[in-house]
C-alpha cells in the first residue's frame, strides 16, 4: 500500500502540492494526469521519499518513505523527468551501474538483468555506445531500462513513454499490465490520456489539489457529460422519431440525419429505447461517449480553476 495522507509541499510562496490524500494498493497502475506545472513530479517526489512534505506525510507500506532505510529504497524503481544517466559512458555501463546501486552484486545475474531489460527496450544494438550520441527515444528507453533493471517492486514513471515510437508505448505498456498483475505496483505521470485511460486508476490533479481520483470508468460515467447518438432515418420517419424522443432527450433534425444529446449514460439508454419503441428503422447509429479529457475539464470547472 502507498499512501499520501494530507500531503503538501510548499516552495516559499508556490503552494505545489495542496493538501492531497490517497492510497494505492498493491498491483495498482496509478496514472496522474494534469498540465505542467500541476505538481505531479512534486507529489511523486514525495511518494519516492526524495522530497520531505511540508505538511502530512506520505508511506509505502507502514513506513514513512523519507525515512526508508537503503535496503528498502533498493526495492523501488524511480524514471525521472530529467534523465539521470552519465552521457560519457555506454548504455551497458549505466546499466551495470544502477544495477550495482540497487543491490544486483553478483555479476552473473547483473549480466542477466542488463541483458534482460536490454531487449525488452529494444536498446540491445546500442549498448556499448555512449549516451552522448544516442538519440532522445533511445535515450527514454534507455532511462526506464535502469528503473527496472533490478526487477523492483515499487515502479514510479514520470512520462516514461516521451518520446518512442507508438509501437514500443504500446509494448510497454503490455509489460506494465503484466508486473500489475504480478502484484507489482507502478506510479506514473502521463500527459497521453489514451495511456491514463488504461490505468486502473486515473488521479486528476490541478494546481496542486486533487480534484479527480478514480477508475477511468468511474470518473467518465459519474459525471453529467455530453454522450450523443447519431445516426440516419427516412424522412418521412423523423416526425415519428421525434415525437418518441421529446421529454427523454434533447435532439435534432436535419433531413435524413438526427443528432440526441444525453447527461447520463440511463438517459443514453432511454433514448435507446425510444428509438426501438418508435418502430422507426434508424441506420449508421454512432455513440459518442465522454473520455478523461471531458472529465477533466469538468471537474476544473466545477473546483473553479
Amino acid at each position: 500500500m502507498i499512501r499520501a495522507a494530507n500531503v503538501s509541499k510548499r516552495f516559499g510562496d508556490v503552494l505545489a502540492v495542496d493538501n492531497v490524500s490517497l492510497e494505492i494498493p498493491p498491483g495498482t497502475i496509478l496514472g496522474m494526469i494534469g498540465p505542467n506545472g500541476a505538481g505531479k513530479t512534486t507529489l511523486v517526489r514525495m511518494m519516492v521519499g526524495i522530497l520531505k512534505p511540508t505538511s502530512g506525510a506520505c508511506y509505502i507500506g507502514d513506513r514513512r518513505s523519507d525515512l526508508l532505510s537503503p535496503e528498502e529504497r533498493a526495492k523501488l524503481g524511480y524514471m525521472t523527468q530529467q534523465k539521470a544517466l552519465y552521457p560519457d559512458l555506454t548504455a551497458r555501463e549505466n546499466l551495470e551501474f544502477f544495477a550495482d546501486t540497487y543491490g544486483v552484486s553478483d555479476l552473473h545475474k547483473r549480466g542477466e538483468a542488463v541483458t534482460r531489460v536490454a531487449e525488452l527496450t529494444r536498446i540491445t544494438d546500442y549498448l556499448d555506445r555512449p549516451v552522448e550520441v544516442l538519440s532522445g527515444g533511445t535515450v527514454q528507453r534507455l532511462s526506464l531500462a535502469c528503473t527496472i533493471v533490478h526487477d523492483p517492486e515499487l515502479i514510479f514513471l514520470d512520462e516514461p513513454t516521451v518520446g518512442i515510437s507508438p509501437h514500443l508505448r504500446a509494448e510497454f505498456w503490455d509489460y506494465f499490465q503484466g508486473l500489475a498483475r504480478q502484484g507489482r505496483t507502478i506510479i506514473m505521470t502521463t500527459h497521453y490520456l489514451e495511456e491514463a485511460s488504461r490505468c486502473d486508476t486515473v488521479a486528476m490533479i490541478l494546481q496542486g489539489r486533487l480534484i479527480g481520483l478514480g477508475s477511468p470508468n468511474e470518473l467518465t460515467s459519474s459525471m453529467p457529460l455530453e454522450r450523443t447518438i447519431s445516426g440516419e432515418v427516412s424522412p418521412e420517419d423523423s416526425p415519428r422519431l421525434k415525437q418518441a424522443l421529446d421529454g427523454i432527450a434533447e435532439n435534432e433534425f436535419t433531413g435524413s440525419h438526427f443528432r440526441i444529446r444525453t447527461q447520463s449514460d440511463e438517459m443514453l439508454l432511454r433514448a435507446f429505447g425510444a428509438i426501438s419503441a418508435s418502430g422507426v428503422h434508424a441506420r449508421k447509429i454512432m455513440v459518442q461517449q465522454p473520455g478523461l479529457e471531458e472529465a477533466f475539464s469538468y471537474l476544473a470547472r466545477r473546483a473553479g480553476q
